[in-house]
């Protein structure tokens, strides 16, 4: 039990060596003042939200768009296997004519 305590990183210093400054009383009122400080701001911008919108614009012209992928289903046979497009506006379209089905 010895030999555990000669490896303690936190020893406390006897009262009587213990003497409170000025210079120490104004750094731990600092640092108390920081750690509220601080903890209020992080609270407050926790539970503060803001709205942000981007809009961007797509610089293609085409008419067409490809897109490649790869999607690997091994319970299901390629005839029931479709693919759909939705726009962001809401439209739906079939483009399972135009994929390339292997089976494994």
């Amino acid at each position: 039990m010895v030999r555990m305590a000669s490896l303690d990183m936190y020893r406390k210093v006897p009262i009587d060596l213990l003497e409170g400054t000025r210079r120490g009383s104004i750094l731990s009122t600092m640092a108390v003042f920081s750690m509220a400080l601080l903890a209020f701001l992080e609270t407050k911008a926790f539970f503060s939200s803001t709205l942000k919108t981007s809009l961007a614009l797509d610089s293609n012209f085409d008419k067409q768009v490809r897109v490649n992928f790869n999607v690997t289903m091994m319970d299901l046979k390629c005839e029931f296997a479709t693919i759909d497009v939705v726009s962001v506006l809401g439209t739906q379209q079939n483009v399972t004519q135009h994929v390339q089905k292997f089976p494994i």
